[in-house]
């Protein structure tokens, strides 16, 4: 019975990270398309400090990715 419950755990974890990189990513999206860190945090329920914090995420991300960083 345990082994099933920490798959449960496993794959709630998964889909955990998955919906918080969504997150992230529509933050920067809507950072890009011009809504102002004030702007986008109460539709996110977050705090504008956190929304920054997934848009610099994001940033370090991007660079990344394009060879940039």
């Amino acid at each position: 019975m345990a082994k099933k419950d920490l798959r449960r755990v496993e794959a709630a974890a998964r889909r955990l990270e998955r919906a918080r990189a969504e997150l992230r990513d529509a933050i920067y999206r809507a950072n890009l398309s011009g809504e102002t860190v004030r702007d986008i945090a109460p539709h996110a329920d977050l705090k504008p400090t956190r929304v920054q914090e997934l848009l610099q995420e994001a940033r370090r991300l991007e660079r990344e990715t394009h060879g940039q960083g």
